[in-house]
């Protein structure tokens, strides 16, 4: 068990592991690739190798990297002994006899320090575990509005990541975890990044808070689709996606006017209706505007196999697992499974819901392109007659580009495609037409979209009105994707 040091020793502690280089940027080089130990991967071998040489840094990894004990005469002769005192008295180690061995994983996540449980934990079976911070909850980091927040809930907060990352732009941040093991880790983590805005609860969903609301809700809660009750930051006990579903269903309750709700899910797309159909029920009447972006697409089967594989050490079990996965899937008529993200925010008045399936591989700051796009669909219902448009003087966006494909035609290049491409958050593309291309590179923002068309309109001979149409609807839909944004006044 984890033991909260002071607060100046915390920071001590968290300033002598950077010294050492216990860091991400310099770990990701040093240890040739930032992956943990695992039987699956059979990569003991390799990390053991890596870490040989008796050093501080090497010491360190074996105990919160790989999770090895090691004698304490060996550990005595390169750790320093202040920091030895602070590992012990924390609880980081434990002496058992002439051994020390690592009481937690300690991950370092751009420039916080993460405790969790080591994925040995998962070997054991350990319902319990606290993940560590994983693909998932740092892809949901990069994506957080990160706007100042009066208050903000993690909702199913295992680490805590989430948690830190948020305590930066909000008064307070409310942890909940149903897991009894998590306030120990969360607590710590807190004192170990120099991190006081953080109230830990214990509870199931939205109990804990009850009767409150937030500026800002992230949740990556325990989603996935199987039969089975494991573990608990991964599984929960409602049929196929129902958990999720009323997640989605009961946080506009608890969310101020303007509040934004992020969530990672899995979804089930069952019998012949359509994916986009299933999630969309999710939001009727919910009083948000919602976009929903569908990431991964996975046929039960592969879907079956990757999650047994990846929750289960035992490959004697494989075939009666698989079976019950496969039998719970037939039985509820799953033809694929499905992962996305759904942001949502509270808003009086007509909502909009945009549900897609997204590029792979964003980039850039994410949280701000939630706000733009979410602000991109305020103006264009703001907008909705052409007058108010018209108005307006767009701009492209400074990450657009236009790409040119040319293929030989005897002794010249002759242009075979136009795209308008984002270099910046989704890779979102538009094929272009030459007249279009040269219609967008007028709208520097420097004069009103009625201007720009009627210049527009005569520089090519032909009818103003149907100009101005054709030219407003690609406007409206270029600043939906936010290839087009406007100038101020």
């Amino acid at each position: 068990m984890l033991r909260l040091l002071s607060v100046d020793d915390s920071l001590r502690l968290r300033g002598l592991f950077e010294e050492s280089g216990y860091t991400e940027v310099n770990l990701l080089g040093y240890l040739g690739a930032p992956e943990l130990l695992s039987r699956h991967l059979r990569n003991q071998p390799r990390l053991l190798d890596r870490t040989r040489d008796v050093t501080l840094l090497n010491a360190l990894l074996r105990w919160f990297w790989l999770g090895c004990g090691q004698a304490a005469e060996a550990a005595d002769a390169v750790v320093p002994e202040p920091f030895l005192l602070l590992l012990l008295e924390s609880g980081l180690l434990e002496r058992q006899g002439n051994l020390l061995t690592p009481g937690a994983m300690l991950l370092p996540v751009q420039d916080f320090l993460v405790a969790s449980d080591h994925p040995a934990s998962i070997e054991r079976g350990d319902s319990g575990m606290v993940l560590w911070p994983n693909p998932t909850s740092k892809f949901l980091a990069r994506f957080a509005v990160r706007r100042p927040s009066r208050a903000t809930l993690d909702l199913g907060t295992g680490s805590g990541i989430l948690s830190i990352g948020a305590a930066r732009h909000s008064d307070l941040v409310v942890a909940t975890d149903l897991n009894p093991r998590v306030p120990s880790f969360v607590t710590f983590n807190a004192r170990l990044n120099g991190i006081d805005n953080i109230e830990m609860l214990l509870g199931d969903g939205f109990q804990p808070v009850a009767g409150r609301t937030f500026d800002l809700i992230l949740s990556n809660p325990p989603f996935f689709i199987t039969p089975k009750l494991d573990y608990m930051f991964c599984d929960n006990s409602l049929e196929l996606d129902q958990l999720c579903r009323r997640l989605v269903k009961e946080a506009p309750a608890f969310l101020n006017e303007g509040g934004y709700m992020q969530m990672l899910c899995e979804w089930a797309q069952v019998n012949d209706q359509p994916w986009e159909e299933r999630i969309a029920e999710w939001l009727e009447g919910t009083g948000c505007d919602a976009w929903v972006m569908k990431g991964l697409t996975q046929c039960p089967e592969e879907y079956a196999q990757y999650r047994i594989r990846e929750t289960t050490q035992d490959s004697g079990r494989d075939a009666e697992l698989y079976q019950g996965y496969m039998a719970y899937y037939r039985g509820h008529g799953v033809q694929a499974i499905h992962d996305g993200l759904i942001v949502m925010r509270r808003r009086s008045g007509k909502n909009w819901v945009r549900i897609e399936e997204v590029p792979k591989t964003p980039n850039g700051d994410l949280g701000d392109l939630v706000l733009s796009t979410f602000a991109a669909h305020d103006l264009l219902l703001e907008m909705e007659a052409d007058e108010k448009l018209l108005a307006i003087k767009p701009r492209l966006a400074a990450h657009a580009r236009l790409e040119q494909v040319c293929q030989q035609a005897g002794d010249r290049w002759q242009a075979e495609s136009l795209t308008l491409r984002l270099t910046r958050g989704f890779p979102f593309h538009w094929n272009m037409q030459p007249l279009a291309a040269e219609f967008l590179a007028t709208c520097d923002g420097t004069r009103t979209a009625e201007q720009v068309v009627q210049v527009f309109a005569a520089n090519a001979n032909a009818p103003l009105e149907t100009v101005r149409r054709e030219c407003l609807a690609m406007i409206r839909k270029l600043i939906e994707r936010g290839f087009v944004v406007v100038a101020p006044d």
